[in-house]
């Protein structure tokens, strides 16, 4: 998984750019690891910290939406782990400002991903032929740059706005 996580974040030195997501699937024998990045401003509409607890909870039921991917069913995927995006791990400092009274939110002003990943363990990885991501028809201004890593080689291939469904045959 070392170059799933160096080919992610070498994309993400490079531009962090609306309306683009990137995903990228590795298939190791029986793992299945499904990793996705996207602009925050896609996902919630803001980069703003919450002003709030309702805006906390919209932001939290916004990011739950972003929600595990979808190994193709013949190949009994299980779930073995995830590391998800919150409003917690997005916005650490809001803790921290709850507590007082001002707030200078332009100084915390800055780009932000979503970034999560799924590892599923897989009894039939050779029935393994896509991968749905519901989600991105909830995302639908979301073009989504995707890499393959697969016993058989490499890949990358685009989908368009409301595209859900990675191909890995």
């Amino acid at each position: 998984c070392l170059l799933l996580s160096f080919s992610l974040s070498a994309t993400a030195a490079e531009v962090h750019q609306h309306g683009l997501a990137e995903a990228a699937v590795v298939v190791e024998g029986e793992q299945v690891t499904i990793r996705f990045r996207a602009p925050l401003m896609d996902i919630l509409g803001t980069e703003q910290p919450p002003a709030d607890a309702p805006a906390r909870a919209r932001y939290g039921k916004r990011l739950a939406q972003v929600a595990a991917p979808q190994p193709s069913p013949a190949a009994q995927c299980e779930p073995v782990s995830a590391s998800i995006s919150s409003v917690d791990t997005l916005f650490p400092e809001q803790q921290a400002h709850d507590s007082h009274d001002h707030h200078d939110h332009d100084a915390h002003s800055h780009h932000q991903d979503v970034e999560n990943e799924w590892l599923f363990s897989c009894a039939f990885p050779e029935k393994l032929n896509a991968v749905e991501l519901p989600f991105l028809g909830i995302f639908s201004s979301l073009t989504t740059e995707v890499v393959l890593l697969l016993p058989a080689g490499q890949n990358a291939l685009r989908l368009a706005p409301d595209e859900t469904r990675i191909p890995l045959e």
